[in-house]
Order: structure tokens, then sequence, then C-alpha cells
């Protein structure tokens, strides 16, 4: 019996110790237990210099790209106004041609004015593409921006002697 006893408080003794020293030796939360004594670890990240830099010329990049789409944009759209002009001159001509009388000239005037309101469309369509391109482009970066901000700010939270 004592020694039942003795081996039962030397259990005891040893778990108490186990605990005490070594946390990690606890048993981990499971559908058996309800507690669980487990070491917390936390990974800090500092936001360096570099990672600003790397973040600010990112957000250059993007604004770059977007000024080039917004340009090509702008382009495709100022030559759907030039075909537009040309469709409605062709397509009034075209028309006019038509109320007098049908001839095979006529009809090919028609055709090409036909053609400028399809080629119209297409270059619309074109534009209109590249408008939403640009706006995606320019709202990416509007984000590196953001982000590039608010990484300053935490460079400078996480090294005020660089303020």
């Amino acid at each position: 019996m004592k020694t039942t006893l003795l081996l039962i408080y030397s259990a005891i003794y040893y778990a108490a110790s186990v605990a005490s020293f070594c946390p990690s030796f606890l048993p981990q939360r499971n559908s058996f237990t309800t507690t669980s004594l487990q070491p917390i670890t936390t990974a800090l990240k500092v936001v360096t210099e570099e990672d600003v830099i790397a973040l600010v010329e990112k957000a250059e990049d993007l604004w770059a790209k977007a000024y080039e789409a917004r340009q090509a944009a702008n382009k495709l759209s100022e030559k759907a106004e030039a075909i537009g002009l040309d469709a409605e001159v062709s397509t009034s001509d075209a028309t006019e041609a038509l109320k007098q009388s049908i001839s095979v000239e006529k009809v090919a005037d028609a055709t090409t004015a036909q053609n400028l309101s399809l080629d119209l469309g297409y270059q619309l369509e074109e534009a209109l593409k590249a408008q939403e391109e640009a706006d995606e482009i320019e709202l990416r970066a509007e984000k590196a921006l953001a982000e590039s901000e608010a990484a300053l700010e935490q460079h400078l939270i996480d090294f005020p002697e660089n303020a």
C-alpha cells in the first residue's frame, strides 16, 4: 500500500515538475480535453526601408502603366471619333444619292458608309475595353500607393530614428 501511494505521489510530483518547467509537454487540445496549455509564439515583422522603397516603386510602375493605358484608350477614342465623323458624312451622302436614283456607284457608296459604321462599332468596342483596362490598372495603382503609405507609416513606428 505504501509503495502504491509512493508511486502515485511520485507520478504527481513528476507531472507537476514537467508542467512547470516544460509546458510544451502538456497535452494539446483535442476532442477529449477541454483545456490546452501550449506555448504561444508571435512572429514579428518590422517594415524596413527596403520594403517601403519596393512598395513605392511598385506603385510608381503601376501608375506609369495606368498612364500608358489611358493614353492608348484616348487614342482609340479619337480614332473612333474620326471614323464616326467619316461614317456620318458617308452615310448622309449615300442616303441622299440613293433617294434620287439607284446605280452601282451609289450602292458602292452605301456599302462604304456601312463598312465605316461597322469599323466605328469595332473602334468603340476597342476604346471601351482600353478604358476599362486603364481603370483596372488605376485601381491597382491606388491600392499599391495606399500600401506603400501604410508601410511608410509602419516603418516610422518601427524605426523612429528615421522620422
